[in-house]
């Protein structure tokens, strides 16, 4: 976070790819400006024609530095913005916090198989609902390698991180039976849905709550 005379400029970093947040301040109000800067374009995929074993082939193939692939690069970009923008809504609930939290602490099936309640107010679950919410991952998704570094619950014995990435395989298994995620097709990558995005903000809200003002 920086401070400077126009406002304040909040930066969500992942990797060499970041989104910026800036808030201005002029004579009509307040100004709130989000853009997304791609410095390193090939972690990203466009779906292009290429040569495979002599045969063309159309497939999503790595984005190009040059021009070639400047289409697919405003469309990143908004998509990256737009996703911030509707994380920033939830900071207004529109329905009760039991409207919210009640369908996901019961089990669910999906696919013919049962999964487990959450608990997404308990010590645990919202550790790790709360890394979710980073906004470097409004940029490229949510991947199981870039949880791994921050993950409350890390496996011991584990040199190798395997058991840890196999948990945290698991919880975004759960998470998307509850219908708090979505993998992208073609992909390992997820993203938060609306309904993940309210139950994440209203969680931390009820376990962060002040009880003194509360009941005031």
């Amino acid at each position: 976070m920086d401070k400077r005379r126009e406002g304040v400029c909040v930066k969500h970093f992942l990797q060499e790819n970041w989104i910026k947040m800036i808030k201005m301040y002029n004579k009509q109000g307040s100004v709130l400006r989000i853009e997304t800067t791609i410095n390193n374009p090939r972690r990203f995929k466009v779906s292009r024609r290429v040569t495979r074993q002599g045969k063309q082939v159309k497939l999503w193939a790595v984005l190009r530095k040059g021009i070639a692939d400047f289409r697919r690069r405003p469309e990143i970009c908004v998509a990256a913005n737009r996703r911030y923008l509707q994380a920033l809504s939830f900071a207004v609930l529109p329905v009760t916090a039991h409207r919210t939290l009640d369908p996901v602490s019961q089990p669910c099936l999906r696919k013919g198989r049962r999964y487990r309640a959450l608990r997404p107010i308990s010590p645990e679950d919202s550790q790790k609902l709360l890394l979710l919410q980073d906004g470097r991952f409004a940029i490229e998704g949510i991947r199981n390698r870039d949880q791994q570094a921050d993950w409350p619950d890390p496996a011991s014995n584990d040199p190798g991180g395997k058991r840890t990435a196999g948990r945290i395989t698991r919880w975004l298994r759960l998470l998307t039976a509850h219908g708090l995620l979505s993998k992208i097709p073609h992909t390992q990558c997820y993203r938060l849905t609306l309904k993940g995005q309210s139950v994440i903000t209203c969680a931390l809200r009820v376990r962060n709550a002040d009880m003194k003002k509360l009941v005031a």
